[in-house]
């Protein structure tokens, strides 16, 4: 056999493998276009050589590997087959050859390539209701005659706000009737941030009925 033939066995081989990986593995990322990909150096990997760093795709590193050891047998069988002559130009497509398993072996991982996740926004602030809004709660209660009404503004600023037990309190005093304060709790119990405080609340109720009937509220999930 010719050293030329050997030499378009390797051509062929080549691109063919290299279409199989970019159809099957690669994954568009990097920097745009003509900006290098920044490799970041692992302490159990060695640092890629800065002359690799151009355009880049990813391939499975076993796929590859197990392509090349096919290919090296391929060249081996054809190696055995030629002449003295024809097997010392025949060292220039092996040493190819063991320069691209060097390669695949020294490439990064992709997991040290990839940039990490970007975090998630932070959670806005959950703060209680300011002094100065609950006084215009207040007020505007305190405009309505019928405890319906009260109710329904009282429901309409609890959608926008949160609180603490103590001004949940406070707020019961827009409230004559028993039943009334207990539809309160009812309401804005969704809304409190320190529930461990609700204990405070007993002592707007006279009767062990309605302490009763408030604690059967509070114990609701």
């Amino acid at each position: 056999m010719k050293a030329l033939i050997t030499s378009l066995a390797l051509l062929f081989a080549l691109p063919s493998l290299d279409a199989h990986a970019q159809a099957e593995m690669r994954r568009p990322h990097g920097p745009p276009p003509g900006q290098p990909m920044p490799q970041p150096h692992h302490p159990n990997q060695p640092s890629y050589p800065p002359q690799h760093s151009g355009s880049q795709v990813v391939v499975d590193r076993r796929e590859l590997n197990e392509r090349l050891d096919r290919l090296e047998k391929l060249l081996k069988e054809a190696e055995q087959r030629m002449n003295r002559q024809e097997r010392n130009k025949f060292r220039n497509a092996k040493e190819t050859l063991n320069s691209v398993q060097d390669l695949v072996n020294r490439a990064p991982l992709l997991a040290t390539v990839l940039p990490p996740p970007p975090m998630p926004p932070p959670q806005p602030a959950v703060r209680p209701i300011s002094d100065s809004e609950l006084r215009r709660i207040h007020s505007s209660i305190s405009l309505q005659t019928f405890a319906e009404d009260k109710m329904r503004v009282l429901v309409s600023a609890a959608q926008h706000h949160y609180f603490l037990v103590s001004q949940v309190g406070q707020l019961l005093g827009n409230f004559q009737f028993t039943q009334d304060k207990l539809a309160v709790v009812r309401e804005l119990k969704p809304y409190i941030l320190d529930p461990q405080n609700s204990h405070m609340l007993y002592s707007h109720f006279s009767f062990s009925s309605d302490k009763k009937r408030l604690d059967e509220i509070l114990s609701q999930r």
